[in-house]
């Protein structure tokens, strides 16, 4: 679980600093990710992740919508779960806990 963890907040940094882009942001991007959610894509340019990155997105892919806003939630939005639509962080840990023990197995 603690490598899982560690590996899953190298992802979310990377993502996290990919997503801040270039110059100051006039929202943040975990606001941002509502356009996704919303209008189903969003103006990103095509970028190419490390081969680590890419292989825990494959990971997070095969995980259920709402195991993978929680683990966004925590691991690129630090913690912002109110913005990912959760209606108490108590639902917000049962589903980022049920997404890191999937990833286990």
């Amino acid at each position: 679980m603690k490598a899982l963890r560690h590996g899953l907040t190298r992802w979310g940094k990377y993502w996290a600093y990919q997503e801040r882009g270039q110059g100051f942001a006039s929202r943040s991007q975990c606001d941002k990710l509502g356009e996704v959610i919303v209008y189903g894509s969003s103006a990103m340019a095509e970028i190419t992740p490390p081969r680590e990155v890419r292989q825990f997105d494959q990971m997070i892919e095969r995980l259920a919508p709402q195991c993978i806003r929680a683990i966004r939630a925590h691991y690129v939005c630090k913690g912002q779960w109110a913005l990912m639509g959760f209606d108490s962080k108590k639902s917000y840990v049962y589903w980022l806990r049920r997404a890191e023990i999937v990833m286990l197995y």
